[in-house]
């Protein structure tokens, strides 16, 4: 874990969650979020985000207000303060869509947020060449997700009681690739006859925002549900009865795709930065191949997404 690296695309409050708990535990992050700041934050939970009132000398007597560019530059001396003892804290000189798949593939853990379908496809397969993990971890209102892409080689060691036993392979492996072609309607299993709700709101937003580059709001509610209508209409229609794929319900999703409510990514966060260590550690089962949240039942479950 010492010689572990993170590399977090897009730190949301929900990736600043999973940021602090593996600062704390002394394994070391990267940013790369070039987004500018605070106009990309503002309705953000982002605890590590600077106070208004931080202030920095400049070699004279009066301190002045610092002013950041992105938000990575924000971030930096926040995370820094977190653990003093992982020196400084490393920001990528590109932006996303320029990040070469040499540069990702030198990281342990890849996590992302925000990410076009298409950027994360590519970045989560480099990542997984080199023998790193990707997880990519939304929040959206009450709703959670997380997409894990663990690596076709990946190992753990079960665990019984406090024995471990022998290494053994991550059974039925699938990759991001497979989990994001899967059709809405195969993600189902004995516990779920129809797709999880967190899930099918998830895999919308996904769609939306790789089309167009961005992410759903109260603005872009009509062309949120437009889309997405036409979406399900040609990739799972046995779906387009589900009153989540309602006008109302796609209009209420669109509202709040970019709203993060600060329990949540607390709850989701801890969760998916112990699935992380996991991944890292390789002690005990990871999740495979999605860790879905719901808010209003305080509900989380890793969810196997299979197109088989």
């Amino acid at each position: 874990m010492s010689q572990a690296k993170v590399l977090y695309i897009h730190v949301t409050g929900l990736s600043a969650e999973i940021l602090k708990n593996l600062v704390l535990a002394g394994i070391r992050a990267v940013l790369c979020d070039p987004r500018p700041y605070p106009d990309a934050v503002v309705a953000s939970p982002n605890f590590l985000l600077p106070c208004a009132d931080r202030n920095f000398t400049d070699g004279q007597s009066n301190p002045k207000k610092q002013k950041y560019l992105t938000v990575a530059e924000a971030m930096q001396p926040v995370v820094e303060e977190l653990n003093p003892l992982l020196g400084s804290c490393e920001i990528s000189p590109t932006s996303v869509d320029e990040l070469s798949d040499k540069y990702v593939s030198q990281f342990s853990i890849v996590i992302a947020s925000q990410l076009p379908k298409t950027d994360a496809r590519r970045i989560a397969k480099a990542t997984t060449n080199a023998g790193g993990k990707f997880f990519l971890a939304d929040t959206f209102g009450m709703m959670g997700a997380c997409a894990l892409d663990l690596g076709s080689k990946h190992i753990y060691r079960p665990e019984i009681g406090k024995t471990l036993l022998d290494p053994t392979p991550l059974r039925r492996y699938i990759s991001l690739d497979e989990v994001l072609d899967c059709p809405l309607d195969h993600a189902t299993n004995r516990f779920h006859k129809t797709p999880p709700p967190a899930w099918v709101q998830y895999r919308c937003l996904l769609e939306y925002g790789d089309k167009n580059k961005s992410w759903p709001s109260e603005l872009s509610a009509e062309v949120f549900f437009e889309q997405t209508r036409s979406w399900i209409k040609e990739t799972a229609p046995s779906l387009l009865e589900n009153e989540l794929l309602s006008e109302t319900s796609l209009r209420a999703l669109a509202k709040v795709a970019t709203s993060e409510v600060a329990p949540v990514c607390s709850v989701l966060g801890g969760i998916i930065g112990n699935e992380v260590i996991k991944a890292i550690s390789g002690k005990g089962e990871p999740a495979n191949n999605a860790v879905l949240f719901d808010g209003t039942t305080c509900k989380a479950w890793g969810f196997l997404v299979d197109p088989l």
